[in-house]
């Protein structure tokens, strides 16, 4: 365990940095990498605290951080590059895509379709014990001879259960539950539909034409292991270091030379996997914002990215976070509360994360933490922490 240590200073502060390192020490955040664009460009961007505590190296504007749920986004651009390829359509049934039926037993005449995958409304359960198969899969998926999606998803696999199904049926908005599971098999499809592995694809067809080389889906490609933040969990009062403590040295590659793309899709963590910062990311955010490019580099057409922002479906009941969603992209007018905002947010093992944009005033905000004693919000999709960091970067560098 660690104790929070006070971030340090370099250089000269100005009000915003003031503001922030406040926040860091009343809500003891680790590290946090930020940036806000405006008006098509990048208007700041900086870094604080902590990339290691234990090794106190200090959190810089190179140095990366797994993002959790924002790699979703990358995700779902990676399919609908495929779809600008015209390699299906989004109401197609992705079982004439896979190489085995994938049904909800409840509903075995109902097609699920790339639109449900891309809106949570596959009917997959990640509740309870639904959930515990989703995690026992991407654990199983650490080893050199990974289990395949059909092992779990379909009836006789060795790891299937009729409870990673819920009840309700597919496409649905009543069905929506968030689902980590659907962006693995999204990545999969991606893995079948290009002939290559999910995180060759990224580097080579989003990650690296917008000029982030620092960021990458597989700790392999990293660089340099020193750049790559710890993330700690809040405990008792004190710091528990989690995933990505590998105290500067990389793992040992899992030989994965055997496998067939398209057979897993978990292999590198799209559901959530991704290591970047906000100075990178702003580069993705500014794509969206730009029609799909950004300083000569296009990953999508302007009409893909309309279709991709676009409202797919609204429903109040079931999340009060997720009432609303394009194609993989949350829609919501609590990041800055009464502002339209599309993006995505991201929490895991103590991490937060949040990338927004506002097509209407043409500005976006990109945040990334490593660890906090973060509680309860008040806008419901974002606790106290988020709703600080996102409130000063607005009030100081947009609202002004």
């Amino acid at each position: 365990m660690s104790l929070w240590k006070q971030p340090p200073v370099t250089g000269p502060t100005t009000e915003v940095d003031k503001k922030i390192m406040a926040l860091m020490e009343s809500f003891k955040i680790v590290g946090v990498s930020a940036a806000v664009v405006k008006e098509k460009q990048v208007i700041w961007s900086n870094a604080y605290g902590w990339s290691d505590l234990d090794r106190e190296i200090a959190a810089a504007e190179d140095s990366v951080f797994r993002i959790a749920s924002i790699s979703k986004l990358f995700v779902a651009t990676s399919l609908m590059q495929q779809y600008e390829q015209g390699k299906f359509q989004l109401d197609d049934d992705i079982s004439d895509f896979l190489s085995f039926s994938f049904r909800n037993p409840h509903h075995p005449d109902d097609p699920i379709t790339f639109r449900h995958l891309l809106t949570h409304t596959t009917s997959l359960n990640e509740d309870e014990t639904g959930g515990e198969l989703y995690v026992v899969f991407s654990q199983a998926s650490r080893k050199s001879d990974p289990p395949t999606m059909e092992d779990l998803l379909t009836p006789g696999g060795s790891l299937y259960a009729d409870s990673l199904w819920s009840s309700n049926r597919p496409g649905d908005p009543s069905s929506f539950a968030y689902s980590n599971l659907a962006s693995m098999i999204v990545a999969a499809l991606v893995e079948r539909m290009s002939g290559v592995p999910f995180d060759q694809y990224c580097r080579e067809h989003i990650l690296r034409p917008l000029g982030m080389t620092g960021s990458d889906f597989n700790v392999q490609a990293l660089k340099d292991i020193n750049k790559l933040g710890v993330i700690y969990s809040w405990v008792d009062g004190q710091y528990v270091s989690g995933v990505d403590d590998f105290k500067g040295v990389k793992p040992e590659p899992i030989d994965w030379s055997g496998y067939l793309p398209g057979t897993n899709g978990s292999l590198f963590g799209p559901q959530g996997g991704l290591r970047t910062n906000a100075q990178e990311l702003s580069k993705f955010m500014m794509a969206f914002l730009q029609g799909g490019a950004n300083e000569g580099a296009r990953i999508l057409q302007p009409e893909t990215v309309e279709l991709m922002l676009t409202s797919q479906w609204t429903y109040e009941g079931v999340d009060p976070g997720y009432n609303e969603i394009g194609l993989q992209f949350h829609i919501t007018n609590q990041f800055i509360p009464n502002k339209k905002m599309v993006g995505h947010s991201g929490s895991a093992y103590g991490l937060y994360s949040g990338l927004y944009v506002s097509r209407e005033e043409d500005f976006g905000i990109v945040f990334l933490t490593n660890g906090s004693n973060a509680d309860e919000g008040t806008r419901g999709s974002f606790n106290n922490v988020e709703e600080a960091l996102i409130d000063t970067l607005y009030a100081e560098l947009i609202k002004k």
